[in-house]
């Protein structure tokens, strides 16, 4: 990746800028509509986890970017799903808000998914 395109990035004030930037090198590898041949084992949890930090910390079009690059390497995600349906909401977006929460039901199992289910009766 170009260098000039790494200073376009934005990083959380608690977050290493080399470490983000590898942990963007590997994400950019990813092809997110070919998800059925992902390595799983490029990403870590940890850089999963660190992902979900920064999303939380810069604004809603760099989250959603972020929230999604999750959900491509764990679908299973819940709190990926969680954060873009908050940004629906912020937005006054309820469809899209209904659509994430559909597909996060889909996606996790347990205790979860009770939950995902109220808050969508709630916005219905």
């Amino acid at each position: 990746m170009a260098e000039n395109n790494k200073s376009n990035r934005e990083f959380g004030s608690n977050f290493d800028k080399d470490e983000a930037n590898e942990i963007f090198d590997k994400l950019d590898k990813i092809n997110s509509n070919d998800s059925k041949n992902l390595d799983k084992n490029m990403v870590s949890i940890k850089d999963v986890s660190e992902l979900l930090k920064e999303a939380k910390n810069v604004d809603a079009g760099k989250a959603i970017e972020l929230y999604k690059r999750v959900l491509v390497i764990m679908p299973e995600n819940i709190e990926a799903y969680e954060g873009l349906a908050d940004i629906c909401r912020k937005q006054k977006d309820k469809e899209s808000e209904r659509d994430i929460l559909k597909k996060a039901i889909q996606n996790v199992d347990g205790s979860s998914k009770n939950n995902l289910m109220k808050r969508l009766k709630e916005i219905s």
